[in-house]
């Protein structure tokens, strides 16, 4: 059986009460972080049996409606979303649009703030002058004023990002309530990835070269604590050499085993490349970072690329 999805079908097409019905088998759920391409989808597929009506192929001798069988409530933005397409059909007279109704039709699937649910998010400052500007991976947001950073270790901001289930939501000024404020994110995002995430260390295949792990969601922000790398520091008896070649991968090794250290660094290599091909979306950065036992503090001694 043919559904919302598939393109270039009729999914049901028979006669009711003089009227030739064009069913749409709509089995997608409504939600924020799906409702555009679930719109999308929807539009894609009516665009197809507009197509059939206008080619003639249709009953000519028969009033046509398109109905949208939904298998999930319709969330508000959905019903409005289809009220617009019914009203731009109708004014054309090419057909008309109904839909199937619930009693849960209209819920809201608007972004909302969840502070039991903010995480911060690691990400690398790739501008020629980071001091100064700030210029994130192309796949990311391309509007940087909108998006709430905070200053973290040197060549590296913070965000927040929002656990929906699916998949996490990074957090902007338009999406924040007007009774919320950066401070309360902060606290909130912190106190989160403090009670939930627990961080480890792991040896690798390498003997001498380790990783911090943590679910596989936020390996990377390991770097928010120096508890974390005063422990791995005492642990080892040396300051670190570390690499984050993406958001869930880090390593690091003794500062003074120049061979273990060379070795990380073509292992950080080999995985960026990887992700850079396969995952993209994953990629950190190319920094080989040192951290201080005395200092207590990170900074770029390079790259490993």
């Amino acid at each position: 059986m043919s559904t919302v999805k598939d393109r270039q079908v009729i999914d049901f097409s028979y006669e009711n009460e003089g009227n030739l019905i064009l069913e749409i088998v709509d089995d997608m759920e409504w939600g924020y972080t799906i409702r555009n391409e679930h719109a999308h989808v929807i539009q894609d597929k009516i665009n197809d049996y507009i197509g059939y009506i206008l080619s003639g192929q249709a009953n000519k001798d028969l009033p046509v409606i398109i109905k949208l069988v939904a298998e999930y409530p319709i969330s508000q933005y959905g019903l409005d979303f289809l009220e617009r397409i019914k009203t731009f059909l109708n004014k054309k007279n090419i057909c008309d649009l109904i839909w199937s109704h619930s009693s849960e039709d209209g819920f809201s699937d608007d972004f909302e703030v969840d502070l039991e649910k903010v995480y911060p998010r690691l990400r690398k400052n790739w501008a020629e002058n980071p001091q100064e500007d700030i210029s994130l991976m192309t796949y990311e947001d391309n509007d940087y004023k909108d998006i709430i950073l905070f200053g973290a270790i040197e060549g590296y901001v913070g965000s927040f990002v929002q656990d929906m289930g699916d998949c996490y939501i990074g957090i902007t000024y338009n999406l924040i309530p007007e009774d919320y404020d950066v401070q309360q994110l902060m606290h909130a995002s912190f106190k989160n990835l403090n009670e939930q995430i627990q961080y480890r260390r792991v040896e690798s295949k390498e003997e001498g070269i380790f990783g911090i792990v943590a679910g596989g969601n936020f390996e990377a922000e390991s770097i928010f604590y120096p508890d974390i790398w005063n422990q791995n520091c005492d642990d080892l008896n040396d300051d670190l050499v570390i690499c984050i070649p993406t958001k869930d991968i880090v390593y690091l090794t003794k500062k003074h085993d120049l061979v273990k250290v060379n070795r990380m660094k073509e292992m950080a290599k080999n995985m960026f490349e990887t992700n850079e091909k396969e995952s993209p979306f994953l990629l950190m950065s190319k920094d080989v970072l040192e951290y201080s036992r005395e200092s207590q503090e990170f900074k770029i001694i390079g790259s490993f690329m």
